[in-house]
């Protein structure tokens, strides 16, 4: 099994991440399991817009590299800028664990 965070704090928050849960799966990335939603402040900087987040959990058989690159499209797609580090985003995907190996 692996794991994903998926994160927003700009724009309507849970339809971003309602809109990365389907472009995952259209991208052969099998969700079994997802949690409820759950609020954060942003970090380092708790004064910008809070996070709305989720886990889910996959099955899928693709490598770190590959979810990678599936994630950099997806979060492009929804309008996410990469400027300034930890700056407000549309979509956020992390690769939490995969397959309980350390990656680096």
């Amino acid at each position: 099994m692996i794991y994903l965070g998926i994160g927003s704090n700009l724009g309507n928050k849970i339809d971003n991440i309602e809109r990365t849960k389907s472009l995952l799966s259209l991208n052969g990335i099998n969700i079994t399991k997802t949690s409820g939603y759950y609020e954060t402040l942003s970090w380092p900087d708790p004064s910008k817009p809070k996070f709305i987040n989720i886990v889910i959990q996959s099955n899928t058989n693709f490598s770190p590299k590959k979810l990678l690159k599936i994630f950099k499209i997806i979060e492009q797609k929804l309008g996410r800028i990469r400027s300034l580090r930890n700056a407000p985003r549309t979509c956020d995907i992390d690769l939490i664990s995969y397959r309980n190996k350390i990656l680096s």
